[in-house]
């Protein structure tokens, strides 16, 4: 936030602190329009009237600011005299809570790889995994696996549509069209859109089942299982606003592919074409959820 100019920034009061929320507009789970308004206000009664979590306001330590970034700006919020404005709403708020999680970031020096020091949160790795911050993380000391971490939106149909071209095609012509060729009766065109339909729905099913009882389980103090369930999801939920690191990365998405493929090929009747259908309802979901929503 020290770059910012004041006629840049979007500044706003809490509890006798103040923040600049301009980089955070965008990413606001409610959207710009809601915010618009309490441009130069206090946000203290909005915070607790709509409901916000112990987590959004240990995120909002991210957006502080010292009152000098701020001299030229014009804040109009009321406040009390020692900056606080008590209600009723704000009562239910777990200030101890908020203050636990701020103790538990302080451990973490978040401008080094932050794998190998989530020992210092262990015991309370659920609590501060689910408490997100606005920042970026880097998670190797390595640029070359560090790398192999981030993903832009871009490189995810890079990557599987000429897969999912590739095969539908190929199967296509040699399930469907194949002629004398076939070595089994051939699919008509339905049959053909029933099995790629079957495969998108087996992948819900099981990205749901996978989401639900692997990504979601509790590690524990195991450090070993906090790190690998870090990697494979608890980022997402660590730091949600990092561009970058919202979709599984390629290169291990593919490996984990052929590995499900390979546990599921015994049990369908038309593997590949299943798989494409699959590989297009994975990547749709996440297309839409990460990009047009």
């Amino acid at each position: 936030m020290d770059g910012h100019k004041p006629l840049d920034a979007f500044p706003v009061a809490f509890n006798g602190e103040h923040y600049d929320l301009k980089q955070f507009m965008r990413d606001h789970p409610g959207g710009v329009n809601t915010l618009k308004n309490y441009k130069g206000k206090s946000i203290l009664h909005a915070m607790q009237k709509f409901g916000h979590s112990n987590s959004a306001y240990h995120m909002m330590h991210d957006l502080r600011v010292d009152s000098d970034h701020l001299k030229d700006v014009n804040l109009t919020g009321e406040v009390s005299e020692n900056g606080r404005i008590i209600t009723g709403e704000e009562k239910s708020r777990n200030v101890e809570e908020i203050k636990f999680l701020e103790e538990l970031e302080a451990r973490l020096d978040w401008s080094k790889p932050l794998l190998n020091q989530l020992d210092a949160i262990a015991p309370h790795y659920e609590t501060w995994v689910n408490s997100a911050v606005y920042r970026k993380c880097r998670l190797f000391a390595s640029p070359l696996l560090e790398s192999l971490t981030y993903t832009p939106w871009y490189l995810v149909p890079m990557f599987w549509v000429p897969i999912i071209l590739y095969l539908g095609v190929t199967q296509y012509l040699e399930l469907v069209v194949c002629g004398d060729s076939c070595t089994q009766t051939p699919l008509s065109n339905g049959q053909y859109i029933y099995h790629v339909a079957l495969g998108v729905l087996i992948w819900t099913a099981l990205e749901y089942t996978l989401h639900r009882w692997v990504f979601h389980l509790n590690p524990g103090s195991s450090v070993t299982l906090i790190k690998f369930h870090f990697l494979i999801h608890g980022m997402h939920h660590k730091v949600p606003f990092d561009g970058l690191r919202q979709v599984f990365p390629p290169v291990p998405a593919f490996f984990l592919a052929v590995i499900i493929y390979s546990m599921l090929k015994p049990f369908l009747a038309v593997p590949i074409l299943n798989l494409t259908g699959g590989l297009i309802g994975k990547n749709t979901i996440r297309f839409y959820y990460i990009i047009i929503r």
